[in-house]
């Protein structure tokens, strides 16, 4: 035994007497020349050893290189592709002897690398790879390759084993700059450590960076532990930690950080995250945490108990300060590069959805979803809290007798020229989005609406309503609908349809007007060219049909009307009452033609107490004109609005002219058509003129030519 112990010393010894003289006889700087005459051969390039290569001897053998410069063709910004200051390597001996090779610690100093594309597309990266030519001598030299024998078990068993103790890279830079696209990334500095690279074991990993892209300033730094497997998909990391910041003209990040308890497939990660910053105007701070699993074929990606939470706070904002919070399940098929978002709550302040999502990656990415919430009051959240005017149930009459016809005579207001600017739409060509969202409560410009559902899909600059139905003021409201922005103007379709609304409440708080009560129904079937203000008016066409019932209108009382022509037959002043402005009515319905910026009607009717009203004319959608005319027929009766004092003028049909504007209508009582128009009132008129005449000639009343008189002056009257 000790015989073979000392035999094992011997050739040790040996072989590091042969080491010896190796370094001692061999002057590692005299291969320069044949270093760098290889390189050029097998690259085309040329490489520079400025400093010396020495030997380091026992109990490693090391290598040690200074001023390394691997050149650039001509033509590139940098002479040197990659330069390097000091580059130390060293192996153990003892090792050696039995089949391991055990480099120690790799140094690297003052490492630089420059990469450049120019314009052409040309890279200096181009030519490293060999000299393609040699490809055409392949078959020639396969066919003269022997057959190699399978290795044997004694061949395999000698296999050696390399381990490296560590990687450090001090003070490197780098930088990759396209002037194709004009872009560059630098790295101004570099540090990183890497301990002793093993597998099966722990290694400690430590870096730190600064550099810029383009404007772009950042820097980062991390830590953590590798396990290396032989497989390299089965490597693992453990407590990562990484931070960073960046800064440039429309992004400051001030900090990012990223922690990790472990990293590897098919093993959940527990993930942290934080971030704080100033985006343009907009400040934020955000954080959130989940799991996240990846399986070992990297086909399915989980992430489960997201939960993300973000303070936003700028001048630009609905409000000084918004909380946003996200909470979901997510999935990722790599397969089929789809994202699924179940579990999903978001929030932003006090409005919150739930439901579910996904998107699958594409040209344009197709997303889909179906949403919920329980309450949505935007104006709460935008600030709007005027509280809407409680409907009137009536208005006191004006303070001075009402003697003349009802014309408001009010300064028209002047009105801006209709914009005929057509909105941009541009963007809807670049969606694929399709979804449900269901509102139990909607709060907007101060009308309340429940039990909202709506459907609708955009698709490559088409949008199609597919549903919106809700509940509105007692009543209901539906609606579908189409846009297609692929043509210019935008063309549009709307059919909607409102049943049984309480109009007075909705009036007021949409418009804090009470103009018109009762329970209404309105059928829209529209459909037009052009979404600008003026082609809005312009280019709309279809229908729309009324029909109100057991209400009033604001503004206008007709038996008022009634009784000043009555009392204007007579040559008196009609006596003052005090009585709301308003006329009630049983039903009122209408249907409106609407073309060329004209909305018209033949077939207006209302149905009042004592009255039948029916209209006809239109009004100028773009200068807003009215130009209407409202025919007013009295019944028999002493019952409803008016009670006697309209009794007399029973079958009498009276003219009234509605003109003026949106603004500013005007109403007034139209005579002549009035005394014109009417056989029955012309009868009553004619008794009446008989008796006065009676009562001022006396008995001369009978004589034939008075009477003549008195027929070409009623004549006169009617004609």
């Amino acid at each position: 035994m000790k015989k073979l112990l000392y035999i094992l010393l011997g050739l040790v010894m040996l072989v590091v007497v042969a080491i010896g003289v190796l370094v001692a006889v061999i002057n590692p700087n005299d291969f320069k020349p044949l270093i760098a005459d290889e390189v050029k051969k097998a690259t085309g390039r040329e490489l520079v050893i400025d400093g010396d290569i020495s030997w380091r001897f026992w109990p490693s053998l090391g290598l040690s290189v200074e001023k390394l410069a691997f050149k650039n063709p001509q033509g590139f910004a940098e002479p040197n592709m990659l330069k390097l200051d000091r580059a130390d390597l060293s192996v153990a001996v003892m090792p050696l002897m039995s089949d391991t090779l055990d480099i120690g610690l790799v140094s690297l100093y003052g490492a630089h690398v420059f990469i450049q594309t120019l314009p052409n597309g040309q890279s200096n990266l181009d030519g490293l790879t060999g000299d393609a030519s040699t490809t055409d001598s392949e078959p020639e030299t396969a066919s003269q390759t022997p057959t190699t024998e399978p290795a044997s078990d004694s061949q395999a068993a000698t296999a050696w084993t390399i381990t490296i103790g560590g990687l450090d890279v001090v003070n490197a830079s780098a930088v990759v700059r396209d002037d194709k696209v004009h872009t560059i990334s630098e790295i101004s500095q570099l540090n990183l450590h890497i301990g002793k690279l093993t597998t099966g074991t722990w290694v400690p990993v430590e870096f730190d960076v600064e550099g810029k892209q383009n404007a772009m300033v950042f820097t980062a730094k991390g830590q953590m532990e590798a396990m290396l497997n032989k497989v390299a998909m089965e490597s693992q990391l453990r407590k990562l930690s990484l931070s960073a910041s960046l800064n440039d003209a429309n992004i400051q990040l001030d900090s990012l950080s990223l922690t990790a308890d472990q990293v590897a497939l098919a093993m959940p990660a527990a993930l942290t995250f934080s971030a704080k910053g100033k985006a343009n105007d907009m400040s934020f701070d955000t954080s959130g945490k989940a799991s996240v699993l990846v399986d070992k074929s990297i086909a399915n990606i989980q992430a489960t108990g997201i939960d993300i939470s973000t303070l936003l706070a700028g001048a630009s904002l609905p409000r000084p300060e918004m909380n946003i919070s996200l909470k979901a399940d997510a999935a990722f098929n790599n397969n089929t590069q789809k994202l699924t978002l179940s579990q999903l709550v978001a929030s932003l302040d006090e409005l919150e959805v739930d439901g579910h999502a996904s998107v699958a990656l594409a040209d344009i990415p197709a997303v889909r979803f179906a949403l919920h919430s329980s309450k949505i009051d935007l104006d709460a959240f935008l600030g709007n809290t005027t509280e809407a005017a409680q409907p009137a149930v009536s208005k006191p009459a004006e303070t001075k007798p009402s003697s003349a016809p009802n014309d408001q005579s009010a300064t028209a207001i002047a009105k801006a020229p209709l914009s005929d600017d057509e909105p941009d739409l541009s963007a809807l060509k670049g969606l694929d989005i399709a979804g449900e969202i269901a509102i139990d409560e909607l709060v907007a410009n101060n009308v309340k609406v429940s039990q909202v559902k709506t459907a609708f899909a955009v698709n490559r600059g088409k949008v199609n309503l597919k549903q919106f139905d809700a509940k509105l003021y007692g009543g209901s409201v539906s609606a579908e609908g189409s846009l297609d922005a692929t043509v210019t103007p935008a063309r549009y379709r709307v059919t909607k349809d409102i049943k049984n609304v309480n109009v007075q409440p909705l009036l007021m708080a949409a418009a804090n007007e009470d103009i018109l009560s009762g329970r209404g129904s309105i059928d829209v079937n529209v459909n037009g060219v052009g979404l600008s203000e003026k082609r809005l008016r312009t280019g709309i066409t279809g229908t729309v049909a009324i029909n109100f019932a057991d209400g009033s209108i604001d503004g206008i009382n007709i038996p008022e009307m009634i009784r000043e022509a009555k009392a204007t037959l007579k040559g008196k002043r009609a006596d003052y009452v005090e009585e709301a402005r308003q006329t009630d009515f049983s039903a009122l319905t209408a249907t409106f033609n609407l073309g060329k910026g004209i909305a018209s009607t033949r077939n207006m009717k209302m149905e009042a107490p004592a009255l039948r009203i029916r209209s006809e004319g239109q009004t100028n959608l773009v200068s807003e004109d009215l130009d209407f005319e409202v025919f007013v027929s009295v019944v028999g009766t002493s019952k409803g609005q008016g009670g006697k004092d309209i009794d007399e003028l029973k079958d009498v049909t009276i003219p009234v002219a509605i003109g003026g504007t949106w603004q500013a209508p005007s109403y007034k009582l139209d005579v002549k058509a009035l005394l014109t128009s009417n056989k029955v009132l012309e009868e009553k008129v004619r008794k009446e003129a008989e008796r006065g005449l009676e009562k001022l000639l006396g008995d001369k009343a009978g004589d034939d030519k008075v009477k003549n008189v008195a027929d070409k002056l009623l004549k006169g009257l009617f004609n």
